[in-house]
């Protein structure tokens, strides 16, 4: 009879872990669907009068040895699919749990056609300080932002990879002076009728 006691009480302690873990892991994992395929040339990103550049930010991308919620490494995503001249998309995470500031920097690929580029697998961040400088503007004034890779770095005898970017920020045309914007590309008309919004 104990040991029949013993083996429910487990179980249910079992059961219960695992709907927690589901919960833990569930919505945000699965809400938006993460493509995989050829990355996306930032260089087929085209201008959008509505939304001109303001500015670039050189940085590097943070986070980039952890893995993803869905557990995907990220070291193997750099290395195997990162190349210079590639686009990123950044999209707010404001769920996220050590800082509601969190802006994620995520592959673009064009899974089926050239033409319909898709969010891909998740890289890493951008810093913290960079995201309290950035995030406030994505989500009261609009920005737009995206990223250049400009060198994957690193990766020699076993070391990690880097990832150098250059961040474009993209603002609403009534919001930027004309002496601010800068005669660069814009991902809207292009990308983001193709993209689902942001988890």
């Amino acid at each position: 009879m104990d040991r029949l006691i013993i083996f429910v009480i487990t179980f249910l302690i079992y059961a219960i872990y695992r709907v927690m873990r589901g919960r833990d892991q569930g919505s945000d994992t699965f809400k938006t669907t993460t493509y995989t395929g050829k990355s996306y040339p930032f260089s087929d990103i085209s201008a959008d009068p509505n939304f001109p550049q303001a500015r670039s930010i050189r940085t590097k991308v943070r986070g980039v040895t952890k893995r993803n919620q869905n557990g995907e490494d990220r070291q193997r995503i750099i290395r195997q699919s990162c190349r210079s001249g590639d686009a990123l998309c950044l999209v707010r995470e404001p769920t996220n749990p050590v800082d509601p500031n969190a802006v994620q920097v995520l592959r673009i690929v064009c899974p089926d056609a050239p033409d319909k580029p898709q969010r891909g697998e998740q890289i890493g961040y951008i810093s913290r300080e960079l995201a309290e400088d950035l995030a406030p503007r994505m989500d009261n004034d609009g920005c737009v932002l995206m990223a250049e890779i400009l060198e994957v770095t690193g990766g020699g005898d076993g070391e990690a990879v880097g990832v150098n970017i250059e961040i474009a920020v993209y603002e609403p045309a009534s919001r930027v002076a004309p002496t601010q914007q800068l005669k660069k590309r814009n991902p809207r008309r292009k990308l983001n009728a193709e993209m689902p919004p942001p988890a």
